[in-house]
């Protein structure tokens, strides 16, 4: 997919209601299976709602339709993860997962910056945690962005250790 395309779908998405949201990516992928904005948001909002299968299987044709989504590669490998850990937090496998496959880096290419930014929400408090902890609230994954607000707000989880790992 051209950047021009992947930057007016990434925009198109980012102003839709989240109702209107999971019609239009059903909608896209119903009449292009293998575009890669839609099964990386798709996949979001699985993760999202703890379908951490489905979403896996939506993160590998997107990430193999758009290598340049190198968080997808990373949120396959993290969903996995999840799935054999049934009733965990996403925030610790994710973190845990990053750690395990020697701290890949995400969000340096041109199309998954385009996307992450056209998604992207202030983070109120972030201010003083690494450069890790920023990136992973640049993913789409509502969840996940809860998860980060807790660890930070509480500063008593171990989790907030993790968040001050350099990326």
């Amino acid at each position: 997919m051209n950047t021009h395309t992947f930057r007016q779908l990434a925009a198109e998405y980012a102003h839709l209601p989240p109702a209107t949201l999971a019609e239009g990516l059903g909608q896209r992928l119903h009449d292009q299976p293998r575009c890669p904005v839609a099964r990386y948001l798709s996949a979001c909002q699985c993760l999202d709602r703890g379908r951490a299968a489905l979403a896996v299987r939506h993160l590998m044709i997107a990430h193999h339709a758009e290598p340049a989504l190198e968080s997808a590669a990373l949120l396959v490998f993290a969903g996995l993860n999840w799935v054999s850990r049934r009733g965990a937090a996403l925030l610790p496998v994710l973190l845990e997962t990053w750690e395990e496959f020697r701290r890949p880096e995400f969000d340096r290419y041109r199309k998954e910056r385009i996307l992450l930014d056209a998604f992207a929400q202030p983070g109120e408090g972030l201010e003083h945690v690494s450069p890790l902890a920023r990136r992973l609230w640049r993913l789409p994954i509502q969840t996940l962005r809860a998860e980060i607000c807790e660890a930070v707000r509480t500063r008593e989880s171990g989790l907030y250790a993790l968040l001050l790992s350099p990326a």
